[in-house]
């Protein structure tokens, strides 16, 4: 599961969590301005305020600081501000469906130049400057996510080459940043202490081939099952990323061996950035890949990318890795692809960073590459409805006990089951909105009151969270109370017998207690994309006739063919570690 803390993923939602610090304007000999400036814009529900980064009449960033604009309409105005950083212009197009906001934004960014003293047409490089810019490297990362800097951490752990990571966002971390970074890995050091001892790595395979409806690639998900604990050691001992003494449990798992790292993906991609640095990374963020370069033979050697309206290009000597993440953040990708849910417009929002784009899948499929399973869109069934974002309180659903109920308050699922199935149930319910039930002894023991203090108060804030007896919570979700008494009475039956014969829930089925309870209202949202470029065991990424393509591997998220239908909890993180790590190491070989 991917999840981070509520405060952290939205500001990276909205911004990057880029720091918001003025400074003083600046002009150079040459009249060039530098410095940050707020400028406001009306969208279509209020007010829209942004701080403009300069740096010598270039946009070196976009931070968006409030709005009220709907939820899914919002990733609009990152969308734009990424096209405007790879141009360093306004001229850029609203974004098809979120016209009011688009236009709000850009009158935004407008005003934060008027503030600056510095015209639309002022922006842009010298002539001087103007020139194609080349830089060379022995290995480039083209995506700096977790796989991207995994590979890294292996590239420069191997060998005293130059690697180099290509970033179109102001900083690092993708997806992973957004993620709980939990790490599935069988027969580990907290398993062993909480005597868990009837794991293995072949009972890990049998569960993702499960999880993925018998669609994975056996060897690569063999590859993933092997590999999963010695990269979870490698990540403890030579990467330094710290692990709390307990691990979690997901549907689809025969046992609990979820890894959960202190401080959630945030502090885990950090860790990662912070080992690749010291090793020698260069990273160039802001900077937009647009398309593969090729010699004459057909092998990768480059790509050509843009950075504030300059072209750049970048030479790699030995091999080029693609980790750019998936599509989930591209509504017009998604219905493009979408065979099976049929409904995943705009109205569906994404717990993905808005940088999911699907630009590597673009570039790599206009040299031939093969995407595979593009198809399998994985939807996740509990998220905030006023952000579309994870709720971290869900976490009480998942590794303790809480009950889904839809608008009329029955239970419509097991509660424990896999994301696909919970995320097709919860479609299928009232308005597909559906409410979790946590009694007051579960709040207790995971203190949820304390550690998570903000996100609570949001969600009252938000009005999407209540606390009471069942009626109270009830009523403020307009839920018949006697529905949902009747459904906590009929459940608590079955968890007193051991048996639930609605829906079959083995896992943690005990009854729930007096109260008080806490409430939360929920909807589905894209959350992962299990199709992009077909891979081998070496990472090559293969073209239409099965054959690799020289010089261009990948890794995580873009890849096709391991998660197969479905991608189980906490298996992200695992995945984009052995094939980042892999693809590093083919790379380096020039397999």
């Amino acid at each position: 599961m991917k999840r981070g803390w509520r405060i952290l993923a939205l500001c990276l939602v909205l911004s990057g969590c880029a720091p918001s610090a003025r400074v003083v304007k600046e002009v150079d000999d040459q009249g060039r301005i530098s410095g940050t400036f707020t400028g406001t814009g009306q969208g279509k529900q209020g007010e829209i305020q942004v701080d403009v980064m300069i740096d010598r009449n270039q946009i070196q960033h976009i931070e968006i600081l409030s709005h009220n604009e709907i939820p899914g309409f919002d990733t609009a105005m990152v969308q734009m501000s990424d096209e405007i950083l790879s141009k360093n212009s306004l001229q850029v197009e609203p974004v098809s469906g979120a016209t009011y906001t688009s236009q709000g934004f850009l009158q935004a960014v407008h005003n934060a130049l008027d503030q600056a003293g510095l015209s639309e047409q002022q922006l842009g490089w010298s002539d001087e400057e103007k020139n194609e810019q080349e830089m060379e490297c022995d290995v480039l990362i083209v995506g700096g996510g977790g796989a991207g800097f995994a590979a890294a951490i292996e590239a420069l752990s191997q060998s005293e080459d130059e690697v180099l990571i290509v970033e179109k966002m102001s900083f690092g971390g993708g997806n992973t940043r957004m993620s709980g970074g939990e790490f599935a890995a069988p027969l580990n050091w907290v398993q062993r202490q909480e005597g868990i001892d009837k794991d293995s790595p072949d009972l890990f395979y049998d569960d993702l081939m499960k999880g993925g409806q018998q669609l994975g690639n056996p060897e690569l998900v063999r590859i993933l099952a092997q590999n999963a604990l010695p990269n979870a050691q490698w990540l403890r001992d030579f990467v330094g990323v710290q692990y709390r003494d307990y691990q979690s449990w997901y549907g689809g798992h025969t046992v609990a061996r979820t890894l959960w790292p202190i401080g959630d993906g945030p502090q885990y991609v950090d860790t990662l950035i912070k080992k690749a640095e010291s090793l020698g990374v260069q990273v160039e963020y802001n900077t937009r890949a647009e398309r593969f370069l090729q010699d004459e033979s057909g092998r990768v050697i480059g790509i050509e990318a843009t950075r504030g309206g300059r072209p750049l290009r970048f030479y790699a000597r030995k091999g080029v890795i693609l980790t750019t993440g998936g599509f989930g953040a591209n509504v017009e990708m998604r219905m493009q692809y979408d065979t099976h849910w049929n409904k995943l417009d705009e109205k569906i929002p994404t717990t993905n960073s808005p940088a999911i784009t699907g630009d590597g899948l673009r570039m790599a499929q206009a040299i031939g590459a093969q995407l595979i399973g593009m198809e399998y869109i994985q939807l996740y069934p509990v998220n905030n409805p006023a952000t579309g974002n994870y709720y971290f309180l869900d976490y009480a659903r998942l590794t303790a006990n809480a009950l889904l109920v839809n608008k009329e308050g029955r239970r419509f699922v097991d509660e424990k089951e896999t994301r696909d199935n919970l995320s097709e149930a919860a479609l299928n319910q009232t308005g597909a909105m559906i409410y979790e039930l946590i009694e007051q002894s579960v709040v207790d023991e995971m203190q949820l009151d304390e550690t998570i203090e903000a996100e609570v108060q949001r969600c009252y804030d938000q009005g999407v969270l209540a606390m009471g007896t069942l009626q109270e919570c009830a009523a403020f979700f307009d839920i018949p109370p006697a529905g949902l008494e009747a459904a906590v009475n009929r459940y608590n039956q079955y968890a007193a017998k051991g048996s639930d014969p609605d829906f079959g829930r083995k896992d943690q089925l005990q009854p729930l207690g007096e109260g008080p309870y806490m409430m939360f209202s929920a909807v589905v949202s894209v959350h992962h994309t299990m199709g992009g470029v077909q891979i081998d065991t070496n990472a090559r990424v293969l073209d239409g006739q099965g054959e690799p393509i020289p010089g261009l591997y990948a890794a995580g998220e873009v890849t096709g063919g391991i998660h197969g239908a479905n991608r189980l909890g906490s298996c992200s993180i695992p995945d984009t570690v052995t094939f980042g790590r892999i693809a590093a190491r083919s790379a380096l070989a020039m397999k």
